[in-house]
């Protein structure tokens, strides 16, 4: 099917795209929360007969944690397999008075749509099952498809990455699509040629049996909060440098001409300002924001939490302090290694009279690593040429889709990342929105994409 089809197919049809767009995201799929267990099968269960009413074979797969939504079709002889990945569970809305409409009653303002998941990743999944819909009516799609909707992708894939391996027949493919990423601009289509592995755990310092008044027991307690950011401080050298031991093995100096197509891509820092409010200036000394993003490996703090934070003053010492803290990785660092190694050394350094704890210790996928030469990126370069009239750029990504690249691993696939994210969807955060152009966009990727195989 070429352009102009997909064009006018998507004019006739868009009001219905949206509606059930918005049916889609009514559900409150947040999977980090048991309490939304139940909404997140319900979410499932209305997907899979969406996709039973598009002429799929669609059904629930169970696993250890959320279920997953399995479809196929089968194409013609010969042609290749094609293997979508997506997920239909959502971050929590937190702060919920943050948002200018409520998080799950989708609402349309100045052309974007505002939902929780109205983006990432309930609205790039929905153009991806949009244009398959549009081909299967127009028999027009040759190959074959299966398409892996999980419910678990926001806590890190933890019940399908126990059941995968069980699965290597079922998921076998010659493509792994994937629509979880972004574009460098608005209009700038981009290939993610790259994805960061991910680790993070919860770390407390506690001991103390309640509050302390900071006159009567300051110089006599190690206070907590100071000892916490103190240990956190250990991470990293005045350069931006990671410094604990081993943390850089598997970590390879950057290809020369991946490093020529990451820079090419547009970043402008004013903009970037604009949006994010501060300069890009965090990471290690010596490396482009592009090469700090995609190619190197960070330690971050994700929150902190001890003591009073109310109005006034309160001259405690607070009885305990919480650190959630997560690593980004690159190459071949080994997750659970690295993780090992950055326990390693905060307990080495942990402050003496008080209890050091850590939990909620995960280990998510590895980092994943394209070719620019791949066949299937240059037909996607090919595709992408067509409807814009940006040249297509190349972007490793900083984020992590935990359990990509043990998937394409277990299907034999090659993996294939666009998707049409910005920036501004302010996806995690309150009042995430996607726009109907990039939609639009993707709606006519998918369909051109499909329609190439």
């Amino acid at each position: 099917m070429d352009k102009s089809t997909l064009e006018s197919v998507y004019a006739e049809n868009s009001e219905r795209f949206l509606e059930e767009w918005k049916a889609f995201l009514r559900f409150q799929s947040i999977s980090t929360d048991p309490e939304y267990n139940d909404k997140c099968r319900d979410c499932a269960n209305w997907l899979v007969e969406h996709l039973k009413g598009m002429g799929l074979h669609s059904e629930i797969l169970e696993t250890p944690g959320k279920p997953v939504v399995f479809a196929s079709y089968e194409g013609k002889e010969g042609a290749p397999t094609v293997l979508y990945y997506g997920h239909y569970d959502v971050q929590p809305v937190d702060p919920v008075e943050d948002w200018e409409s409520p998080p799950f009653e989708p609402e349309i303002r100045n052309g974007r749509l505002y939902a929780r998941g109205a983006q990432d990743n309930k609205g790039q999944t929905f153009y991806f099952i949009k244009a398959l819909e549009t081909l299967l009516k127009a028999g027009a799609l040759n190959c074959s498809l299966k398409l892996f909707i999980e419910g678990e992708e926001e806590t890190g894939s933890k019940g399908i990455s126990k059941v995968i391996p069980e699965w290597t027949e079922r998921l076998k493919g010659d493509v792994l699509m994937v629509c979880d990423t972004g574009s460098v601009g608005p209009g700038i289509p981009t290939l993610t040629m790259g994805l960061r592995g991910i680790v993070h755990f919860s770390l407390r310092l506690d001991g103390i049996n309640n509050d302390l008044h900071s006159g009567s027991h300051g110089g006599l307690v190690k206070n907590p909060a100071m000892e916490m950011a103190r240990l956190l401080a250990t991470l990293h050298d005045e350069t931006g440098k990671v410094t604990v031991e081993g943390f850089y093995d598997g970590v390879s100096d950057i290809d020369p001409e991946d490093r020529k197509l990451a820079n090419a891509a547009p970043f402008d820092e004013a903009d970037y300002i604009g949006t994010i409010g501060v300069a890009p200036v965090g990471g290690e000394d010596g490396f482009t924001p592009a090469e700090r993003k995609g190619f190197r490996p960070t330690i971050e703090v994700n929150g902190l939490h001890s003591g009073y934070g109310g109005p006034g003053s309160k001259t405690i010492i607070p009885d305990h302090a919480i650190a959630k803290i997560s690593a980004r990785l690159v190459g071949q660092q080994k997750p659970q290694e690295t993780l090992d190694k950055i326990v390693k050394h905060l307990e080495a350094r942990a402050p003496e009279g008080l209890n050091f704890k850590v939990s909620e210790a995960s280990v998510g996928g590895p980092a994943l690593l394209l070719s620019s030469k791949a066949p299937v990126i240059l037909k996607a370069r090919e595709v992408l040429g067509e409807i814009s009239d940006h040249d297509p750029v190349f972007s490793w990504e900083g984020g992590s889709i935990p359990v990509v690249a043990s998937l394409a691993q277990a299907a034999g696939a090659e993996p294939l990342l666009v998707g049409f994210g910005l920036e501004e969807d302010r996806i995690h955060a309150p009042n995430e929105s996607f726009a109907v152009e990039q939609f639009r966009l993707g709606f006519l990727y998918v369909g051109l994409m499909l329609s190439k195989f």
